[in-house]
């Protein structure tokens, strides 16, 4: 299952980031559709009031769910934990994404659950992509063990947590050549930069 955090307000962005267009594509939906497709069997979406009056009247977002979070200024893992109840289907791992990173490829997400089935322990691994020089990126993939951890965390601790906490646990899938997981949208000169790497992107 996959989760995907789109409740933030955009206040340096000057928008919803739920509602992001690059040359002239919603990409929320095409980020939905990589998910799906590279093996997430459900997708919840959260978003806050704002983020969905923003995205209202803009068509289908491909979600099997929406929940929205009424305090999305309390923290990004507060959505997270909104989004864990109804619960998991159990065992299945927990992919988390951003909505702000939107050039996900379905490959990606495929081999990060292929890295996550082949770990030793696949109940407690946790999974991130990393540049080559090792710079984490998203989407984290969860084993089904740390659910209760993240239902523990406070709406504004990190996830980064759970990757101190599990270090051993840790797989880092390289990706080269694919800079999608590492990429997020926070003002609108990245939004143009990431623009300008559509024309050879993701369709």
């Amino acid at each position: 299952m996959a989760v995907v955090l789109a409740a933030g307000a955009g206040r340096r962005f000057g928008a919803p980031k739920a509602a992001l267009h690059l040359k002239g594509r919603w990409m929320l939906p095409l980020l939905i559709r990589s998910l799906r497709e590279g093996g997430a069997g459900e997708v919840r979406l959260v978003l806050s009031a704002a983020a969905e009056e923003a995205i209202s009247g803009l068509g289908p977002d491909g979600a099997d769910r929406r929940l929205r979070n009424p305090r999305p200024e309390a923290g990004r893992t507060g959505s997270l934990q909104i989004a864990l109840d109804p619960a998991l289907p159990e065992p299945e791992p927990l992919l988390v994404h951003p909505a702000d990173i939107p050039l996900l490829r379905a490959e990606v997400v495929r081999s990060l659950l292929e890295a996550w089935a082949a770990a030793p322990d696949p109940g407690r691994a946790l999974v991130r992509p990393v540049t080559p020089g090792g710079r984490g990126g998203h989407p984290l993939v969860l084993g089904p063990a740390w659910l209760p951890r993240v239902r523990a965390l406070g709406p504004d601790e990190s996830l980064r947590t759970l990757l101190a906490e599990g270090r051993r646990h840790l797989r880092s899938l390289r990706v080269a050549g694919d800079p999608g997981p590492f990429l997020d949208v926070d003002t609108p000169e990245q939004a143009r930069f990431l623009e300008s790497l559509l024309d050879g992107g993701p369709s």
